[in-house]
C-alpha cells in the first residue's frame, strides 16, 4: 500500500505517536465518551420505571462489558482499540467489519446530537428573534438543521489538529456533563423539598418494568452505557495504558452510573412525560426547576444551558477523536480504505477520515430535514441509524473476548476478569443478547411518529439504510491482508 502523506499511518511500521494521555485525561475522556446528555431526555421518556432498567442493565450488562474491556484494554494496548481486539480473535476481514461500522455510526451519530444543540440553541436564543415561518415547523428544522451542519464542520476543524490540544475539549466536557447533570439532580431534589409536587407519578408501582411504555426507548438505555473501549483507540498515545485502563474503567463506571441516575431524577421531578421532548426535554427541565429560584434561578439556567451546548459539542469531539483513529489503524492495514489513514503532516491525525466523516453527516442531516418537517422526528431517525451501527460492531467485541481467552492464553494479561473461563463465557453470552435485542428493538416503530404510515416507512427507510451500510462494509472486505504478523502494533507479547 503506497503511503498516502510523508508521515506514515497508524501501525505502519515506524510510525511513533507522541504519549499524550495520562490517567486524568482517560478518566476525563471515558466519562465524557459515555455520559451522552443528548440522549437524557430519551431515557427520561421512559418514566420511573428507568431507574429499575437503569438498575438491571447496570447489573447484568455495564458490570461485565466494563470488566470484558478492561481485560482486553489492558492486554491489547496498541493503537486501534476494539479493529485490534476483533482482528486478533477472528481475523482481518471481521476487524474491518467492526471497525466500519463502529466508524460509520459516528458519521451518523453527529446530525441527532448537532439537532438537540440546534433544537436548545433555537429555543434559548433564536425563537423569539425570529419570523413565524422560522419558529415552528419545517422553516425551524431546516434552520437548526444549518446550524448543526455548521457545527459539524467546526468538529471537523477541531478534530485535525493535534491530539494534546483536542483533548482538551473532551475533558472540560466531562466536568461539563458531571456538573450539568449533578445540578439537573440537586434542582430537582430542592424543589421536591421545597413543596412542589413531582409532574410524575413516583408511586411504587411505577417502578415496575413496563414493556408496553418503555419497548421503543430501551435500546437507548443500553446505548447509554456503552463506550469504555473508545479510549483504547488511541492506545499508541496513552502513557501506560496498562495499568491506567483497568482502573479508569472502575472509576469512571462508578461515576457515571451515580450520575445519569441524577440527571432522570431532575428531567422526571420536572416535566410531565406528554410534554417531554427528546431534543429539548433536558433544556425544557432546567427552564422549569430554575425559574422556582426567581432571578437567580434565570442566571443559573442560563450558565447551565450554555454549558448544555458545550457538553453536546463535546460529545461529538470525543467520538470523533477515538473513531477516526480506529478508522485510520484499520486503512494502515488495507483493512478500511486507505484515505481513512492518510495523517496530516503537521498534526499527525487522520484528517481525511474527518473530512469524509462531515460530508457523510452533512448529507444525512439535508436528507432526513427534507423527510420530515419535526426537528424530534429528525433527530429520532438519524439515533436509530447511528445506534444500529453502533451496536452491530459490539456483536463482534465480546465473542472476540471469549476466543481471545481460548486462542492467546499466553498473552500477558495485566488485568484478567475474575471468574476464569466459565465467567468469561457468560459474561461475553449476556452481553451480546443485550446488544442484539437492543438492535431489533431499533426498528420497532419511533415513538415521534406522526401517523402508521409514517411509522412504516421509516422502518423500512432504517432497515434500507442498515444494510446499505453492511454492503459498502462488505465491499472492502476483499481488500483486506491476511497473514501474520499484524501490521498494528498490538502491545507487548509474552515473554
Amino acid at each position: 500500500m503506497e503511503p498516502s502523506s510523508p508521515t506514515a499511518a497508524p501501525g505502519a511500521p515506524g510510525h511513533a505517536f507522541a504519549r499524550v494521555l495520562g490517567r486524568a485525561d482517560l478518566l476525563l475522556f471515558s466519562v465524557s465518551a459515555i455520559l451522552t446528555i443528548d440522549t437524557l431526555a430519551s431515557a427520561a421518556s421512559m418514566g420511573v420505571c428507568w431507574f429499575t432498567w437503569w438498575a438491571l442493565t447496570m447489573g447484568l450488562f455495564f458490570v461485565p462489558y466494563g470488566l470484558v474491556t478492561a481485560e482486553l484494554g489492558a492486554a491489547w494496548p496498541g493503537e486501534g482499540g476494539l479493529y485490534v481486539w476483533v482482528r486478533e480473535a477472528m481475523g482481518p476481514r471481521w476487524g474491518s467489519l467492526a471497525a466500519w461500522f463502529y466508524w460509520i455510526n459516528n458519521a451518523y451519530w453527529i446530525p441527532s446530537v448537532y439537532m438537540v444543540f440546534a433544537g436548545t440553541f433555537h429555543t434559548i436564543f433564536l425563537k423569539e428573534h425570529v419570523g413565524p415561518a422560522l419558529r415552528e415547523g419545517a422553516g425551524a428544522t431546516w434552520l437548526q438543521a444549518g446550524i448543526a451542519i455548521a457545527l459539524t464542520w467546526i468538529t471537523v476543524g477541531i478534530g485535525i489538529v493535534r491530539l494534546e490540544v483536542s483533548k482538551w475539549i473532551p475533558n472540560l466536557g466531562a466536568l461539563v456533563k458531571v456538573a450539568l447533570f449533578l445540578a439537573l439532580g440537586a434542582l430537582g431534589i430542592s424543589s421536591l423539598l421545597s413543596g412542589h409536587p413531582p409532574p410524575n407519578d413516583f408511586s411504587l408501582g411505577r417502578f415496575l418494568p413496563r414493556w408496553s411504555d418503555s419497548l421503543a426507548y430501551l435500546p437507548v438505555l443500553l446505548y447509554n452505557a456503552l463506550g469504555f473501549e473508545l479510549m483504547s483507540s488511541a492506545g499508541d498515545e496513552m502513557t501506560d495504558p496498562q495499568r491506567d485502563v483497568p482502573r479508569v474503567i472502575l472509576l469512571s463506571g462508578l461515576a457515571i452510573a451515580a450520575v445519569y441516575t441524577l440527571g432522570v431524577l431532575g428531567i422526571l421531578l420536572a416535566v410531565p412525560l406528554p410534554e417531554l421532548s427528546l431534543v429539548t426535554g433536558t433544556w425544557d427541565a432546567l427552564l422549569v426547576l430554575g425559574r422556582q429560584w426567581g432571578s437567580a434561578g434565570g442566571v443559573l439556567v442560563l450558565l447551565l444551558g450554555v454549558g448544555f451546548l458545550y457538553a453536546c459539542v463535546a460529545n461529538i469531539v470525543t467520538w470523533s477523536l477515538g473513531v477516526n483513529r480506529v478508522a485510520a489503524a484499520a486503512a494502515a492495514e488495507g483493512a478500511a480504505p486507505a484515505v481513512l489513514g492518510r495523517l496530516h503532516p503537521r498534526f499527525d491525525t487522520p484528517w481525511a477520515a474527518f473530512v469524509i466523516m462531515g460530508l457523510i453527516s452533512t448529507v444525512l442531516l439535508v436528507g432526513n430535514a427534507a423527510l420530515s418537517s419535526r426537528a424530534d422526528n429528525v433527530f429520532w431517525m438519524v439515533f436509530k441509524l447511528s445506534g444500529v451501527c453502533f451496536l452491530v460492531s459490539y456483536l463482534l467485541i465480546f465473542p472476540a473476548f471469549v476466543l481471545l481467552r481460548r486462542r492467546r492464553p499466553e498473552r500477558p494479561r495485566p488485568y484478567r476478569m475474575p471468574g476464569g473461563f466459565p465467567a468469561a463465557w457468560m459474561a461475553s453470552v449476556f452481553c451480546t443478547a443485550f446488544v442484539a435485542m437492543a438492535i431489533l428493538l431499533f426498528f420497532r416503530p419511533a415513538p415521534t411518529a406522526e401517523d402508521p404510515a409514517a411509522a412504516l416507512r421509516e422502518t423500512w427507510l432504517l432497515l434500507g439504510e442498515t444494510l446499505l451500510t453492511l454492503a459498502v462494509g462488505l465491499a472492502f472486505l476483499p481488500r483486506v491482508r491476511g497473514g501474520d504478523p499484524p501490521l498494528v502494533d498490538s502491545g507487548p507479547e509474552a515473554q
